[in-house]
């Protein structure tokens, strides 16, 4: 899956053919602003003021405190986008902006485009990284309130795909405990527990990412089963033979190689006979990557210490530790991830 400058009638389908459109113009100004829009309507509750119906720019402008003129033009760009729809003076949510834009959706992104504020400053740095190759280190730089958000944002990500990982990982007859690494939410765990009515879970993460993600595991109503665990995964100590399952998602590509290979080691020492390492990420399959798998790689790389390791790597890791590594799946409802699984040997 790719972003891409589409044409909306014949004859800019044939200009776009003979390369008389200036794509780099559109997918730069064009993509920027419509992203701000979005992000800035979002913070603006325009989308929360159109959830009851329909109505005029200058209501719309009220109810968020903006003024109507500038509120009109918000609101045109969002009916341009296929967020909106207008009939006459009145707007109105159209199943896109209702389905993912809304806070109280079930798969609402409202506080991933938040969090977007954050991302947007770590972006504009991602230069900086190029020219020297030292990144901005994000989770060192991180405020309270910055990880607040972040813990935010991913969670509203991972409700996305949280049932189809629950469904696709891999798991031991009758599983006990699991241990997710850097899981900080824990919603990835949670959707686990809930499948298998007798696991339990420990979400290992950092004090700042712990602190900030207590509320948010709270609301789940889990209670013991599914509970914070205050550590390093680059040094903490996992134990040996405790686990049936231990999860590692959207974390390695913060690590450099050394660091996921001990990772690997510890996490296989602590795996039970018959249980498994799950790695849930972006990966690069071969010497070809996607759109989306290439730039989360320069996001990742500019913003800690690694990047979207090929898929090779990690099998390559996974057997070292002397697990064997499963069949490679990708996932539908995250374009550009997937679960590489491997298993103790009995």
């Amino acid at each position: 899956m790719r972003l891409g400058v589409l044409a909306d009638n014949l004859l800019e389908w044939l200009a776009l053919h003979l390369g008389l459109v200036p794509v780099p113009f559109l997918q730069t100004l064009h993509a920027v602003g419509l992203g701000r829009v979005l992000m800035g309507a979002t913070r603006l509750g325009i989308f929360e003021a159109l959830a009851k119906g329909p109505l005029p720019a200058a209501e719309v402008a009220r109810a968020c405190g903006l003024t109507e003129d500038g509120a009109r033009r918000v609101l045109e760009v969002l009916a341009s986008s296929g967020y909106l729809r207008r009939r006459g003076e009145l707007y109105a949510l159209t199943r896109l902006s209702r389905r993912w834009l809304l806070r109280d959706s079930p798969v609402s992104l409202h506080d991933s485009m938040l969090f977007r504020y954050l991302e947007w400053e770590y972006i504009e740095r991602a230069e900086d990284y190029v020219r020297t190759g030292e990144p901005v280190r994000m989770h060192e730089e991180m405020t309270p309130e910055g990880w607040e958000l972040y813990q935010r944002g991913m969670r509203s990500l991972a409700r996305l795909s949280a049932p189809e990982v629950a469904r696709k990982v891999p798991v031991p007859k009758h599983p006990r405990r699991m241990l997710d690494v850097g899981g900080a939410h824990g919603l990835l765990s949670v959707a686990l527990c809930r499948r298998y009515p007798g696991l339990r879970a420990e979400v290992l993460d950092l004090p700042e990412a712990v602190e900030a993600s207590r509320p948010l595991l709270a609301q789940e109503g889990m209670g013991d089963r599914v509970v914070h665990l205050v550590g390093d995964a680059r040094h903490q100590d996992l134990g040996e033979g405790l686990y049936d399952l231990v999860l590692v998602a959207n974390l390695i590509h913060h690590f450099d190689e050394p660091t996921n290979r001990d990772l690997c080691l510890r996490i296989a020492r602590a795996l039970r006979p018959g249980g498994y390492l799950v790695v849930v990420d972006t990966f690069g399959t071969g010497a070809r990557r996607g759109q989306l798998e290439a730039l989360a790689d320069l996001y990742f790389a500019s913003t800690s210490l690694s990047g979207a390791w090929p898929l090779e790597s990690v099998t390559t890791w996974q057997r070292d530790a002397g697990l064997a590594p499963q069949r490679y799946r990708r996932l539908v409802t995250m374009p550009g991830f997937g679960i590489q699984a491997a298993s103790k040997p009995r």
